[in-house]
C-alpha cells in the first residue's frame, strides 16, 4: 500500500463521465485467512460522488472528489484492518500538512466507508472504522488571525492594477472593481464569482442599491443582502454595461493569476495578499469602525447559525444599507483612485 504524504490536492480527478452503476457491482468483500477485506473501483468513488453529494458547489465537490481518489490510491482500492491503519498512521503522523486538511480527509473518508457500509448492508465494514480515528491530542488554538490587512495593503493593489502594463483596460477595470467589491461587501470570493450581470442591474436600479445574493450562490446556502457603496457604484455601472443578464460578472481564477504575479508585500503580515484577504480586510475594518452588530454579519453570511438567527432574526434591505452607511458611509480605501 501506498503510504506517502498526505497530500489528496495533487491526486488526480477521473476523466470517465459519472455514471449510475449498482454499487454492489462495484463493491467485493473477500475473507483471506480469516481477515475480511473489501475491494471497491473506481466507479463506485463515482457512484458516491454523483449521488451522494447532488447539491454541493462545485468547490466542494473537486474537493470531495481528490480526497476520494487519494484514498483509493493509497488503499489501493481495498478496506482491511491494516490498511486502515496504516492510512491513518499515514495521514496523523504527517507534520507538512495542517491540522485542517487533516481533518478534511479523514471526514470524507470516513463518511465514504459508512456510505459503502450502508449501501451494502455491511455492519462489518462499520465497524472497520474503530481503526480509521483521530488521535486524542491537544491542538493549539489562536485567539485572533496572524493576518492583519490594513487599507493600505488595498490601496496598494488598485495603484498597482491602474498603472499596469500587461492588462488591458477592460481587464484592469474588471480586476479594479472585483477588489472594490470584496473589500467594501466583505463577500467570499467563490460566492462573488457566482453573481451575475442581472443580479447588479437590479441592485442598481433600486434606491437604496442593496444586492441579494441566492442562497445556491452562497457557501452556507443562505441568502442575504449586500449594499453597494458609493465607491463602487460607477465602476460595476461601467463593467456590466452592454452585456447580457445571465453573464457572469467577475472570475476568480483571472484575479488570482494577477495577484500571484504582484509582489508587493503585506504592511502588517508576513507574505502577500490573496483573494481571501479582502474578506479579512472588511471584518477587520468592521470592526475598528464599530460595525459589529447583526447587519454586518448577514452582510458578510456569517455567524449566522444559532437558533436565534434561524428562528428570529428578518431584515429589509433598506434597514441593512442605513446601517452599513452609517459606518462604512466615510469610508474612502483609495482616496486618489481614479480610473475612468
Amino acid at each position: 500500500m501506498n503510504t506517502g504524504p498526505a497530500d489528496y490536492k495533487s491526486a488526480a480527478l477521473p476523466t470517465k463521465p459519472l455514471r449510475r452503476l449498482d454499487i454492489l457491482s462495484v463493491v467485493k468483500k473477500q475473507v483471506f485467512d480469516g481477515v475480511p477485506v473489501w475491494f471497491f473501483s473506481a466507479e463506485s468513488l463515482n457512484f458516491y460522488t454523483e449521488f451522494q453529494c447532488h447539491g454541493l458547489s462545485m468547490s466542494s465537490l473537486k474537493s470531495i472528489r481528490r480526497v476520494l481518489y487519494y484514498f483509493f490510491t493509497k488503499t489501493e482500492g481495498n478496506i482491511s484492518k491494516e490498511t486502515l491503519l496504516n492510512l491513518s498512521h499515514g495521514i496523523w503522523s504527517d507534520d507538512a500538512h495542517s491540522y485542517s486538511h487533516k481533518h478534511k480527509l479523514y471526514v470524507y473518508i470516513t463518511g465514504f466507508i459508512k456510505y459503502l457500509a450502508q449501501e451494502t448492508d455491511d455492519a462489518d465494514l462499520e465497524m472497520l472504522l474503530r481503526y480509521f480515528r483521530k488521535p486524542k491530542t491537544r491542538r493549539e488554538f489562536k485567539v485572533t488571525t496572524s493576518r492583519i490587512i490594513v487599507s493600505e495593503d488595498i490601496r496598494r493593489v488598485l495603484d498597482a492594477l491602474v498603472g499596469s502594463n500587461s492588462l488591458d483596460e477592460a481587464q484592469k477595470l474588471r480586476h479594479i472593481t472585483f477588489i472594490l467589491f470584496l473589500a467594501y461587501g466583505g463577500q467570499r470570493a467563490m460566492t462573488a464569482e457566482r453573481i451575475t450581470v442581472g443580479q447588479f442591474k437590479q441592485a442598481l436600479s433600486q434606491n437604496p442599491p442593496v444586492l441579494t445574493v441566492r442562497a445556491d450562490q452562497d457557501k452556507i446556502k443562505m441568502e442575504h443582502y449586500v449594499p453597494l457603496h458609493p465607491v463602487l457604484v460607477p465602476y460595476l455601472s461601467k463593467l456590466i454595461e452592454g452585456r447580457s443578464d445571465d453573464e457572469r460578472v467577475f472570475s476568480v481564477n483571472a484575479m488570482r493569476l494577477w495577484l500571484y504575479g504582484y509582489r508587493q508585500p503585506l504592511v502588517k503580515t508576513m507574505g502577500r495578499i490573496r483573494t481571501m484577504d479582502l474578506r479579512k480586510f472588511f471584518e477587520q475594518k468592521s470592526d475598528e469602525l464599530g460595525f459589529v452588530d447583526a447587519h454586518k454579519n448577514l452582510i458578510m453570511s456569517h455567524g449566522c447559525s444559532s437558533i436565534n438567527w434561524t428562528s428570529y432574526k428578518g431584515f429589509l434591505p433598506e434597514n441593512v444599507y442605513a446601517s452599513y452607511m452609517k459606518y462604512w458611509g466615510d469610508v474612502k480605501i483609495s482616496p486618489s483612485l481614479s480610473f475612468f
